[in-house]
């Protein structure tokens, strides 16, 4: 597995923990990191299994924040992206932005 695409898989991990935080996916949030996936080419397995978090099928499953805090910012961007896009930040969804950013160092 190249690290950019262990790194997108590790991103994408992260995101459905993010999207979940309020108990609810959004349309936009589902849409916004399945393209995100599919743009960094990650497998049909790994899309599918994504999809299945994403509808609650699945457990969530931990991403490895080791590999996610070689590039910090970019994960905090794409987190804070992801909780904008469905126009509005819930509380809950501001205090998983401030424990990501602590779990990142």
């Amino acid at each position: 597995m190249t690290s950019s695409r262990l790194f997108a898989l590790e991103l994408v991990k992260l995101l459905v923990q993010v999207a979940w935080a309020d108990h609810e996916v959004a349309p936009a949030e589902a849409e916004k990191l399945l393209g995100y996936a599919r743009r960094s080419g990650l497998t049909d397995q790994d899309l599918a299994g994504l999809s299945a978090m994403l509808t609650g099928r699945a457990p969530l499953v931990p991403p490895n924040l080791g590999v996610l805090k070689e590039r910090r910012t970019e994960v905090l961007r794409a987190v804070k992206e992801l909780l904008l896009s469905d126009l509005e930040i819930a509380e809950e969804e501001e205090e998983v932005l401030e424990q990501v950013a602590a779990l990142l160092g």
